[in-house]
């Protein structure tokens, strides 16, 4: 008992205080809640009814919505000069950023794919200004109408409070300490942190025996040469000129970095890049930890099959950029990979709803604050902790050179706490085989990263290849019919989830066979009969969670229709007079 506490004090307060980040808008805009701070509340609404004419009469809510419908830079800079509550509400990054993406998406659909470097220039904007609110109006320098003790709204402010989140500073005493448990190469943390192993002590037995269903992070010898260093200002000096992907954009690396540099996005734009050029050339200039290279996914690959989903991606981030909690695609497992910079990672299993996250039942939609930021300011990061000390989450900050491994199926979040430089591949190790195949098979809508004609070549020379066997036939004949609807469908390489044809590629089918047929074979029959466990498992859980409702008598119904409304089974037991 004694050793425990003296272990438990050891442990710094996971927790954050983030009321301390109040920054000055650059507009004068201040937080709703100052508004009774005001001397004269009515001369306050007198004079906003002044700047908004007829538009006093809209909630901040119906007129926030209403000027994102304006498609027009022009439009939306004529609004904001016509008062200057008009402006601070114009002022809004998002409302740029949005014109910004949404006609580059409208570029990118009428033009497809570019036939040079060049790229797409929404608006003709070819240089990045510090914000999008400058760049589309290309301008170097901004008026900024002051609005002091005019303007009170969260809306408003929360953003350009969440833009100026020093994360380095608000998590120092975390990284601090997690910085401790990286030097030793052993967490200092065993209530909630992850496991630190070194590479070299981890064989694959042990990976696939004891620790395929939980996270840990891989540590070096001290070896700076195991991992890359690359940093974006290194990628820029070898890939400058290359079209990478940030989300709803794809940007020259150079134009990126610029980006990156000078912001105030709440949610910086994240790249994480699976396609280009460089991708191509990068991923022989690394080597993934042995114990993730069992891979069963690679009986998606070769001359013959080449159709694996998209699994490695270059991942590059400034400080305050991240992703919010989601599971990773069709079931994988992943490991990752940090070449620069501090990540902070939260991770919890399967089945426990991370703070803030709101799901269907099938996990088809996940809901969350809009960035990281927000979630942090909202609280549900200490919420987080409060998990993590109930045992249901694991915190840990991961340092270059370190390599994490997510388990298939945990809800994790991932915050750049300064500006980062990663690599990260998804696979599916023996052991969560008979996972991946009931996603396969009953998750069908939710499958991403197959290309549709990558996919049906590969099953033509699959079939073509390998001759049907008697424990084959009702896959084979699946695959058949597909391919032969597929004859009566002009077919693109787009990604089978994101497709509105009729089609539905029968990737359960296809993956049992390629795994059959491959080097891996040996785990196919063990695998399907865990699979139909875990069906009958889940079964008998909904069943005992959502019984069926009793089921009313059609003869019922109709016995109580035709007697009127005073029908009952009761009896009088008055006597007669």
């Amino acid at each position: 008992m004694a050793v425990d506490c003296k272990r438990a004090k050891k442990i710094p307060n996971y927790r954050i205080d983030a009321h301390t980040i109040a920054p000055i808008h650059p507009l004068g805009v201040k937080p709703s809640g100052n508004i009774y701070l005001h001397n004269n509340l009515k001369e306050l609404d007198l004079s906003r009814k002044r700047q908004l004419g007829h538009l006093a009469a809209l909630s901040e809510e119906i007129l926030a919505l209403a000027l994102s419908f304006i498609d027009s830079p022009s439009d939306l800079v004529s609004l904001g000069h016509s008062s200057r509550v008009l402006y601070a509400y114009t002022y809004n990054e998002e409302l740029w950023r949005k014109l910004y993406i949404d006609e580059f998406m409208r570029l990118e659909a009428k033009g497809g794919n570019v036939p040079n470097s060049s790229g797409y220039h929404p608006y003709g904007c070819r240089k990045w200004r510090g914000s999008w609110r400058k760049t589309l109006l290309k301008l170097d320098e901004e008026a900024l109408i002051q609005v002091n003790d005019l303007v009170f709204s969260d809306f408003l402010y929360r953003p350009y409070q969440c833009s100026k989140i020093d994360y380095e500073y608000l998590f120092k005493r975390v990284i601090a300490f997690e910085e401790n448990s990286s030097a030793l190469r052993h967490t200092l943390n065993p209530e909630f942190g992850v496991e630190r192993i070194k590479e070299a002590d981890l064989t694959l037995e042990t990976f696939e025996r004891s620790y395929c269903s939980k996270p840990f992070i891989l540590c070096g010898e001290g070896d700076e040469k195991r991992w890359p260093l690359w940093d974006l200002e290194y990628l820029v000096g070898r890939f400058g000129d290359i079209n990478f992907r940030q989300e709803a954009v794809e940007w020259k690396l150079s134009y990126y970095a610029n980006y990156s540099r000078n912001n105030n996005d709440e949610s910086p734009l994240y790249l994480f890049d699976c396609s280009s050029e460089a991708i191509q050339t990068l991923k022989g200039e690394y080597m993934a930890p042995k114990i993730f290279t069992y891979d069963l996914f690679k009986a998606f690959e070769g001359q013959e099959i080449n159709c694996r989903p998209d699994h490695r991606w270059l991942i590059v981030g400034k400080a305050g950029s991240g992703s919010t909690f989601h599971k990773d695609p069709n079931q994988t497992s992943a490991w990752n990979a940090g070449l620069t910079g501090k990540k902070l990672w939260m991770m919890l299993p399967p089945d426990v709803k991370p703070p803030g996250v709101s799901t269907d039942k099938e996990e088809e939609e996940v809901t969350s604050p809009v960035g990281v930021g927000e979630w942090v300011l909202s609280g549900y990061y200490n919420d987080a902790v409060k998990l993590a000390q109930e045992g249901k989450c694991q915190i840990a900050v991961t340092f270059p050179g370190e390599c994490i491994y997510v388990p298939s199926g945990w809800w994790h979040t991932v915050i750049n706490l300064t500006d980062s430089v990663a690599l990260t591949e998804n696979f599916v190790p023996a052991p969560i085989l008979s996972k991946v195949l009931l996603f396969f098979k009953n998750k069908k809508k939710q499958i991403s990263g197959f290309h549709l004609q990558d996919t049906v070549n590969a099953m033509k020379r699959f079939l073509s290849a390998h001759p049907m066997k008697s424990d084959s036939s009702p896959n084979y004949e699946v695959i058949e019919n597909f391919l032969e609807k597929c004859r009566h469908h002009a077919l693109n390489n787009e990604d089978c989830g994101l497709i509105d044809l009729d089609l539905e590629p029968p990737i359960f089918e296809f993956f049992v066979e390629l795994v059959r047929e491959s080097k891996y074979g040996k785990h196919t029959e063990r695998a399907l009969a865990d699979m139909h466990e875990l069906e009958v498992n889940a079964a008998r859980q909904e069943a005992r969670t959502n019984p069926p409702a009793t089921k009313t008598s059609e003869a019922w119904t109709n016995l109580a229709a035709e007697s009127g409304s005073n029908f009952s089974f009761g009896f009088s037991f008055e006597e007669t007079a």
